[in-house]
């Protein structure tokens, strides 16, 4: 119909003649169930390759890494998309809701939540297995007040939840924290108990402070420069 409309304006004569339109919406949503179905395929894909049922341990930093690049593709994909239908002011008002329910509940980013579970399940393990290696490893650090295990264990979980927050997706913002929380809570807080416990803890780390001061006496005038 709406074809039809162009050629009888154009036989009018009529010289401003509208080739953009709604049909740039009703094509877009088109080629979208092509995108949902290719895109959805590549990712079915990638999470049988990769194996995110059950991954090899020694390669999870590195399926975490990949799966946020392909959370962010699609993210920035779906968004530049919507983006640019809203931004046509000659598409009927009833097709916007249409062509941003064919980006937001197709396929593909049926899929993408999928992919996001596993992202959960997998942050969570690197987060839990390196807090361990950081009580197992623990070590007093010399001129500091703080063992080794301070540092590493919130370097860690610093590095788990920036990587969250990436995604832009609350949920897994939300599940990552929630991890980050209870391993403070409970291993974290164990391993302090423990450490705290043991004999002259309090003389080392006095002597280790006193260092630290004299370290920062001695940087004091080069500070003030």
């Amino acid at each position: 119909m709406e074809y039809e409309n162009v050629v009888e304006l154009m036989e009018q004569g009529v010289e401003q003649v509208n080739f953009v339109g709604n049909g740039v919406v009703y094509a877009i949503c088109e080629l979208q169930e092509e995108c949902d179905s290719r895109g959805s395929l590549i990712l079915k894909k990638y999470m049988e390759f990769r194996k995110l049922a059950r991954p090899d341990p020694r390669e999870v930093e590195l399926y975490v890494e990949e799966i946020l690049s392909l959370m962010q593709l699609g993210e920035d994909y779906t968004e530049f998309m919507v983006s640019k239908i809203k931004s046509l002011t000659s598409v009927d008002a009833e097709l916007l809701p249409r062509a941003t329910k064919a980006f937001r509940n197709g396929s593909f980013s049926k899929v993408i939540q999928d992919v996001t579970g596993f992202y959960v399940i997998l942050e969570g393990f690197f987060m839990v297995e390196n807090v361990r290696k950081a009580k197992r490893i623990n070590e007093h650090v010399p001129d500091s007040l703080t063992t080794s295990m301070v540092d590493d264990v919130f370097y860690v979980l610093q590095s788990c939840l920036r990587r969250a927050i990436s995604t832009s997706n609350i949920s897994s913002v939300i599940a990552v924290l929630s991890n980050a929380g209870s391993l403070l809570a409970n291993d974290y807080h164990e391993a302090l108990q423990q450490k705290i416990r043991e004999p002259n803890l309090g003389a080392r780390l006095f002597l280790g402070g006193i260092g630290c001061i004299k370290t920062m006496v001695g940087l004091k005038p080069n500070l003030a420069y």
